[in-house]
């Protein structure tokens, strides 16, 4: 018998873990794949502020990000140069392992090749069924937290929904000449409603790729052979990753938490999920060791978890669907026509940095919405 049972040790699950661990609570991980952080499709951009506040582990750091370029349809560009570092970019795999190892450190029990098959809750305990090389055994935790990324199969065996829709990240890894800054690209063609990233690696390898509703590989070869065509010579295997666009219905009952993407915790704006589920572990965290405290793992206590990510994050996510259904809607002309106000008037540009914050965006989508109504639509 387990305090806590994480599913899935992804770098939330194995977050959620370690803190929990050093809540000086006795914490399982169960996580199906052997390795961690193989095969994973991540832009692996993570902020600073992230970094230091969460003390994650700085080895998988790849490069910084010091600067950005903006590109409208026309290529009309605007430059972001901040003072600071606004973010890193890692190794994903490395990054996961790291997480992992700390989890581990702290103190929690990880079984690796460990497939959570089923989960069954009573009035004493939740109980997950475990599949092990052909083998199958049962583990038993006072809290199960569900850590298991986009895969949803347990979900409705604990009367959880899916996410609501779901948008479609797709990247590769290749060589980009004159990359000096990462590069983002808006554009009809590009990635309608949404946008296009180059971000550069060592050297002069780069991660492309777009975030859309559908038809992404589509949309990110044409990129590659149309914007990018005189600065990449290889175009290699698109990957392709289903990315949660809203929350779940409920993310929380009797005895189990759900974190991360799991619950459809990730951003609206830029599909990124490591930040709001390290919240969300923070959050669950209070909310689980409270619950021991009281001895009461009902829903009725374990639902302040909802309420608490919600009041942190749900104005975000909320903010982040308009901008996305207001891009849209915007044509190139007009897009244009933002980069060209914003370029051509330096007070606005000057007004629009101060709202810039890298991992929340609610406060620039509202600048930006006055933006269009005024100069756009009005």
């Amino acid at each position: 018998m387990f305090d806590v049972i994480v599913v899935g040790a992804g770098p939330v699950g194995s977050y959620a873990a370690r803190r929990l661990t050093e809540e000086d609570l006795n914490v399982a991980v169960l996580e199906e794949d052997e390795k961690v952080g193989s095969d994973v499709i991540c832009t692996g951009i993570i902020g600073k502020e992230t970094f230091d506040g969460f003390r994650l582990p700085k080895g998988a750091v790849i490069c910084s990000i010091k600067s950005m370029r903006f590109f409208s349809p026309s290529h009309f560009s605007i430059d972001y140069m901040p003072s600071n570092i606004l973010a890193y970019v890692v190794d994903r795999k490395l990054f996961d392992q790291e997480v992992l190892r700390s989890a581990k450190e702290a103190g929690a029990n990880v079984r690796l090749g460990s497939k959570a098959v089923g989960i069954r809750i009573n009035k004493e305990f939740g109980e997950v069924q475990i599949q092990k090389e052909g083998s199958q055994e049962k583990m038993r935790g006072r809290v199960i937290v569900l850590a298991t990324g986009v895969s949803y199969r347990l979900h409705k065996q604990v009367g959880f929904s899916s996410p609501p829709a779901f948008l479609q990240g797709t990247q590769v890894e290749t060589k980009v000449k004159d990359l000096r800054e990462t590069e983002i690209y808006l554009g009809r063609d590009i990635s309608p409603g949404s946008f296009a990233w180059v971000v550069p690696l060592d050297g002069s390898q780069a991660r492309v790729g777009t975030l859309t509703r559908n038809r992404g590989a589509s949309y990110l070869e044409h990129f590659l052979k149309e914007t990018l065509k005189d600065r990449v010579e290889e175009i290699p295997k698109v990957m392709l990753k289903p990315i949660a666009y809203g929350p779940i219905s409920r993310s929380a009952g009797d005895r189990i938490l759900a974190v991360g993407e799991a619950a459809g915790q990730v951003k609206t704006t830029t599909g990124g999920g490591i930040i709001y589920g390290l919240i969300c572990s923070e959050v669950a965290t209070q909310v689980i060791t409270g619950a021991f405290r009281k001895g009461d793992f009902s829903y009725r206590q374990l639902k302040e978890y909802e309420r608490l990510w919600k009041g942190r994050l749900g104005r975000e996510l909320r903010m982040g669907k308009l901008a996305r259904q207001v891009l849209g809607r915007l044509s190139d002309r007009q897009i244009d026509k933002i980069f060209k106000l914003v370029g051509e008037k330096a007070k606005v540009k000057e007004l629009m940095e101060t709202k810039i914050k890298f991992d929340y965006h609610s406060d620039l989508i509202s600048f930006g919405l006055k933006l269009i109504k005024g100069f756009v639509w009005g």
